[in-house]
């Protein structure tokens, strides 16, 4: 949910230009890592006690926790989705970044769902992961990248984020819009 979400950020580059655009979501993961910490933590409710905090904090804890992995920071997710899209806002052209976070924001929210639900053939190189999300992810990827390249470099640079995207161990939220932005830069110059 968050990734589909995250599309919006690209709004936040289009408005506010990508200088910009890459503080206000630097600002926006540190304001996650300490809603994060706190939710961790929960010092404020043990110092106010307040009756009607706590309910609305309950109620947000329960909708949070029902998304978070377990043994994960909390929000996670959101924290690293936003520092991909700081970095390749911060470090690319505007144009290379929305695509990229673009890329991060629906190929992973389309793979994971499919998944979820329709994965039964698990990745020899990643045991988390699945032919047939994978196989979303490509697909999603190449339509998305149409927008911004010609259809040999949309499925080159599709190809080469999939294969990036199904490593173990690596965080997707930063090797999948770093590596895009890096592979659409390759192509565009070519």
């Amino acid at each position: 949910m968050v990734h589909a979400l995250g599309v919006f950020s690209v709004l936040i580059i289009l408005i506010f230009d990508r200088f910009l655009g890459a503080l206000i979501m630097l600002f926006i993961a540190i304001g996650l890592i300490l809603f994060g910490e706190y939710r961790k933590n929960k010092l404020l409710t043990k110092i106010l006690r307040i009756g009607p905090v706590k309910e609305i904090e309950d109620v947000i804890d329960n909708e949070i926790k029902s998304y978070e992995r377990l043994k994960e920071i909390p929000l996670n997710g959101a924290v690293m989705f936003f520092l991909g899209a700081f970095l390749v806002t911060a470090a690319f052209e505007a144009r290379v970044a929305i695509a990229s976070i673009a890329v991060l924001a629906l190929a992973d929210s389309i793979s994971t769902l499919v998944g979820y639900y329709f994965g039964k053939h698990k990745l020899s190189i990643n045991k988390k992961k699945t032919w047939e999300g994978s196989s979303a992810f490509f697909i999603t990827a190449f339509f998305v990248l149409l927008f911004f390249v010609d259809p040999f470099k949309s499925l080159l640079t599709g190809l080469l984020v999939t294969l990036v995207e199904m490593m173990p161990k690596i965080n997707d939220n930063i090797s999948v819009p770093f590596s895009t932005a890096i592979f659409l830069t390759l192509m565009i110059t070519i």
